[in-house]
């Protein structure tokens, strides 16, 4: 595609200028660079006429970072020679262009002149009736035209050289970043997304820290609220997700350890083993009340499903707790309360008190396999929650409750035989296992 010409060359926010101030900008920071692995090389070699195992340590750090630093120096040598040779060349590019520019518009003006004047003289040859004032005009057209064909080649000419140097321009663009580029990919040090989308996170990390927090705080109360209204279940397993979802991005990126991703994950998969027993087990009090029917009517009971229902509510009553009796509101009972949080949901609270103490109906083979069933389910809720628990309750022993213990009574007590050892211990594990992907 032609590029056409402007009317002229106006500054550009990349002038050769700007980009020499950045190449300047870069050539420093090199500089400095190079200057800092000095240092850090005089450093070490300054270690090497001792002899201790903490400076040999600190001198093998001090090597990979300062080999590290010194690839870091050669993108900026390489971004500012890159930067500065484009600046030279948009330099001289500019300058032609507007030579062309002024070249294209002299051209462009003298070939319009010439259209209106062979305009103006095959008005006069229309009207001449004169033969001899005729062939001069024809001659005279002949020479306009011949002078305008000169001026429209001429214009062309400058296009062609234009177009020529705006490609010669953006050849020189793509070296410059393509010599930038490489020198990134090459140094060790990756600027892609990921860096780019970790250094987004670090610059925000107190804000989504604090609402992981308040996602945690949320789903702990949406969880303890589908015990007793089961139709929340599915907004609580959502928080859940929602809340392991931030914290895998927090924890990829560095912000807090894998320990506490993995809590999050747990909680997660624990609402998740809760609400499949919770459906199993709905179904096995379906399947309970029907064998039980079918069982006494089998044995000629009257009314089998009228016997079987009144059983299944007797060991019920009470059952919803929260409820209005004669206008006054009357609270669920401890004991209610306590069946229905061990088992995590009335669902499976009212599994345990039929499989306990409705006995019409009860008894045979499949009846046992049933309530087999419904017993392993709430066995499973039982353990997946006391992992659970008991894993978050570790963590806010070791990495909490007793960090806060030793500080309230003083430094000292980091010294203690047991307690100090054990809270360096687990913050040590706190620490390595925090870490960027990448990284």
């Amino acid at each position: 595609m032609t590029l056409a010409l402007p009317t002229q060359v106006a500054p550009i926010p990349g002038s050769p200028a700007t980009i020499r101030s950045k190449a300047a900008r870069f050539a420093a920071t090199a500089d400095a660079i190079h200057e800092a692995v000095a240092g850090l090389r005089t450093a070490i070699a300054d270690t090497r006429q001792h002899e201790s195992d903490a400076l040999d340590q600190l001198a093998e750090n001090a090597t990979k970072v300062a080999d590290r630093l010194a690839s870091l120096q050669g993108r900026y040598d390489d971004a500012s020679e890159a930067l500065a040779s484009f600046a030279g060349d948009l330099e001289s590019a500019q300058r032609d262009a507007q030579a062309l520019v002024a070249e294209h518009a002299d051209a462009a003006h003298s070939e319009s002149s010439y259209d209106r004047q062979i305009a103006h003289f095959r008005d006069e040859r229309a009207r001449t009736t004169d033969p001899v004032e005729a062939a001069d005009l024809n001659r005279h057209l002949l020479t306009l035209a011949q002078r305008r064909d000169g001026q429209a080649a001429q214009a062309a000419d400058a296009q062609a050289r234009f177009d020529r140097i705006t490609e010669r321009l953006r050849q020189s663009g793509g070296d410059a970043a393509r010599k930038m580029r490489d020198a990134a990919d090459g140094d060790g040090f990756n600027d892609g997304w990921w860096d780019d989308f970790s250094g987004w996170v670090a610059e925000h990390a107190e804000i989504l820290k604090a609402i992981h927090s308040i996602l945690q705080k949320i789903t702990m109360a949406l969880s303890i609220l589908s015990f007793f209204f089961p139709v929340l279940a599915p907004f609580a397993l959502a928080a859940a997700a929602i809340t392991a979802g931030l914290g895998l991005v927090l924890a990829a990126t560095g912000q807090i350890s894998w320990i506490d991703f993995a809590l999050d994950v747990l909680a997660v998969a624990t609402m998740g083993v809760a609400a499949a027993a919770s459906r199993t087990i709905g179904g096995v009090m379906t399947a309970l009340k029907g064998t039980r029917v079918a069982r006494l009517a089998a044995q000629g009971t009257s009314s089998p499903l009228r016997v079987v229902t009144g059983s299944f509510n007797g060991v019920l009553k009470g059952k919803n707790g929260l409820s209005l009796l004669g206008g006054r509101v009357r609270l669920p009972s401890p004991t209610w309360l306590r069946q229905v949080n061990s088992v995590k949901g009335t669902t499976n609270a009212h599994f345990l008190r039929v499989a306990e103490s409705a006995k019409a109906g009860a008894g045979g083979p499949l009846d046992d396999i049933l309530l087999g069933i419904g017993r392993q389910e709430i066995l499973k809720i039982r353990v997946a929650s006391a992992v659970t628990a008991g894993s978050k309750a570790v963590d806010s022993a070791l990495g909490d409750a007793l960090p806060n213990l030793l500080d309230l009574f003083g430094d000292t007590d980091h010294e203690t035989p047991v307690l100090g050892p054990v809270a360096d211990w687990y913050e040590g594990v706190e620490d390595a296992a925090t870490w960027r992907i990448g990284s």
